[in-house]
């Protein structure tokens, strides 16, 4: 599978919700050397070489991590959490970065347990002394475990997305952006709106994005290894998709996800607030946010069905 060999690749860039242009250059000459024909927006990426179709599929690139804020000596740093994580999570981590081309990898500890103040952060001991930039990030380790049904690796929410639709527009034209910021809330998409709106009449954009699987036993999220639609977000404080797009997922997608928080909201309710028509299309994974997430197999292949299917 294709879509594996992409994820390793781009695990290795560093992509920190907040952080992305410190590598968003390395990350778009990735995805071209796929053999994808893409452009940079700002800190998204595009991909547009279907004329003839008005669908346009959406996923985020950026991931939770950390990025140093103080230096204690020189192999030493002290971090701050971006995304949806917090500091206990890093404690025992192996993590990495790429500084000047190179992959440098760090251990996430506490290491000032008994002084008089303190800290409860995140400290990241280098392999090696470097002086690194203000606010350099970092994310977990790019550990991959391939089993008979499962793959497990880090920042799989929304990776898995992103790897599905660079795969399937090698075999198939297709329209897609890669969003930054999602974690953060901070998508930008007024230049590429515009972007898009000059090249193709009347978009409808189809959000993929990772929830909860129902293999968490904490969580009543998605049955693997369906994959489902989401008709209204943030407990209908979000988006509400159009009946159109409604109709026309359910040809593909049997399952519906209902949320019942306003947190529970995906770029699509971004898209609505920009006053487009979206839909958000969720696949399960397993240990959503952690440092070694799950997938199954079968799940990355429904994505990778429904993404090459569909069609209005």
């Amino acid at each position: 599978m294709r879509a594996l060999e992409i994820l390793q690749k781009i695990g290795d860039l560093p992509l920190v919700s907040g952080f992305e242009q410190y590598f968003i250059d390395d990350f778009l000459s990735l995805i071209n050397s796929f053999g994808v024909n893409a452009v940079k927006s700002g800190l998204n990426i595009l991909s547009l070489n279907n004329s003839k179709s008005n669908i346009v599929f959406v996923s985020h690139y950026d991931e939770i991590g950390f990025v140093v804020d103080n230096r204690y000596r020189n192999d030493l740093y002290r971090t701050i959490p971006m995304g949806l994580i917090t500091w206990e999570r890093g404690y025992g981590k192996v993590f990495q970065t790429k500084f000047k081309g190179k992959i440098i990898k760090a251990v996430g500890s506490s290491p000032l347990p008994h002084s008089e103040v303190e800290e409860k952060r995140l400290f990241l001991e280098l392999e090696e002394e470097i002086e690194l930039p203000p606010l350099w990030p970092f994310t977990f380790e790019n550990r991959t475990i391939k089993t008979k049904k499962m793959f497990y690796s880090k920042s799989l929410d929304n990776r898995v997305a992103c790897s599905s639709l660079i795969e399937s527009s090698l075999s198939k034209p297709i329209n897609f952006v890669l969003l930054h910021g999602e974690e953060q809330g901070t998508t930008r998409l007024k230049e590429t709106l515009e972007y898009i709106e000059e090249r193709i009449e009347n978009p409808f954009f189809i959000v993929i994005d990772a929830a909860f699987s129902s293999k968490d036993e904490h969580y009543k999220g998605i049955e693997e290894p369906k994959i489902a639609y989401i008709k209204e977000e943030g407990g209908g404080y979000g988006n509400i998709a159009p009946d159109n797009l409604v109709r026309n997922i359910k040809k593909y997608v049997d399952s519906e996800l209902k949320t019942n928080s306003r947190a529970e909201v995906t770029d699509a309710t971004t898209l609505y607030r920009y006053g487009k028509s979206a839909i958000s299309v969720v696949y399960p994974v397993r240990y959503l946010h952690s440092s070694l997430e799950g997938v199954s197999l079968d799940v990355m292949l429904n994505l990778k069905k429904f993404i090459f299917n569909f069609s209005l």
